[in-house]
């Protein structure tokens, strides 16, 4: 693929990636506008649009399936080696911890004392421990408090646990056929759907609620996509390109998904509404072309979602720090410039200061890891036919 097709590609995933987090900040931006962000009633259509732009983590999910299983799907269509789960684990970690463990640590000097402060919701001090391992999510006294926006990250962490076990499930059993990965992966969609019903029936808390099984059907719809790219990578040796009109039906259906989402809420089925109507946008977003997309690969956009992790942790400290200072501007409009500003340039310090600085590192671990690798490969290679030279 020309690096010029890479580099469109690359731009449209991070353009998606500012839309998941600035969709969360400005939910959030809206939800602390109330005295009790745990107790709130829309009171116009204003409100009911602002409360659907928490699905911006839906499509975290789905990008996070897409990205991470195309390796898995390459191997187990390939025959090729596994993935190196070294380097895999290296990358996680380097991507996601040290960031992480900053942004808990400016949520503490930011934070800790300001239990009276609307909004912000301190959990015991003996349990922030739980914190430092992403188990806050296990437990009714730290699950969404303190820095609350990271019950998500505990279950991209435990996916990436996961993934790597799904991948092998995908290498031994698929035999390089496609269509026993999807079975695969179609039954996590509907195991997801099952663990929905059983919390609705009997009436689970927001620790089964908030579960990675209940989750686990948004990140199976990205890695369809990524199955389905990497099987026509293996048959025809490049990325499929659609039309202009197909990618616009993509991008139509992936807003229906979001209406559809919108106007009906099932408890069972959750928010699968919108995780397929996101899969639709990132399979546009990946294989289309035409102006329906052409929006997504906007620099300034990028750029943003370049540095999305950094204001994904950090917007809610930041905002109710704010709030403590009593500085915010309540007006909606107002109030999101003035989160906004201080949380990209938070994120943006995080990614050129911490993040990017660790993911090098963890590349240059992971190329010396492959090296000695090679080398040990090659040697036995030598020995082998030394012990078979006559």
């Amino acid at each position: 693929m020309p690096s010029s097709e890479r580099g469109r590609r690359a731009a449209g995933l991070d353009g998606l990636r500012a839309l998941a987090a600035l969709s969360v900040l400005c939910f959030h931006v809206w939800l602390y506008r109330f005295p009790d962000p745990t107790r709130i009633r829309n009171s116009g259509l204003l409100d009911d649009v602002l409360s659907d732009f928490r699905l911006g983590l839906i499509l975290f999910f789905v990008l996070s399936g897409y990205l991470l299983y195309r390796g898995f799907a390459r191997a187990a269509l390939q025959r090729d080696r596994p993935v190196a789960i070294r380097s895999y684990a290296l990358r996680r970690a380097a991507r996601i911890l040290p960031a992480y463990y900053l942004a808990m640590l400016g949520t503490f000097v930011l934070l800790w004392g300001a239990g009276d402060s609307p909004g912000v919701r301190l959990p015991p001090g003996g349990e922030l421990v739980l914190f430092g391992f992403f188990a806050q999510n296990y437990s009714t006294h730290t699950i969404l408090t303190f820095n609350p926006v990271t019950w998500t990250l505990c279950l991209e962490v435990l996916f990436y646990a996961l993934l790597p076990l799904l991948g092998l499930i995908g290498y031994r059993w698929s035999g390089g056929r496609a269509r026993r990965q999807a079975a695969v992966l179609v039954g996590l969609i509907a195991f997801g759907v099952a663990w929905n019903a059983g919390v609705q029936l009997l009436g689970g808390n927001m620790v089964a609620a908030k579960a990675l099984p209940a989750y686990l059907p948004y990140f199976a719809f990205g890695m369809l996509l990524a199955l389905y790219v990497e099987r026509e990578l293996a048959r025809h040796g490049r990325v499929p390109s659609l039309g202009a009109g197909v990618t616009g039906a993509l991008v139509l259906a992936g807003a229906a998904g979001l209406v559809c989402n919108g106007v009906w809420h099932s408890g069972v089925l959750q928010d699968l509404p919108a995780g397929a109507g996101f899969a639709a946008l990132l399979a546009a977003v990946v294989l289309g072309r035409g102006p329906s997309t052409a929006w997504i690969h906007a620099r300034p956009l990028a750029k943003v979602g370049l540095v999305s992790y950094g204001i994904y942790l950090w917007h809610v400290p930041l905002m109710l720090f704010g709030i403590r200072l009593g500085v915010l501007p309540h007006a909606f409009v107002p109030r999101l410039i003035a989160v906004l500003v201080p949380a990209v340039a938070a994120g943006a310090a995080s990614w050129l200061l911490v993040e990017r600085v660790m993911l090098a590192r963890a590349s240059r671990l992971a190329a010396r890891s492959r090296g000695r690798s090679t080398q040990r490969e090659r040697a036995v290679a030598r020995r082998l036919q030394t012990q078979a030279a006559p």
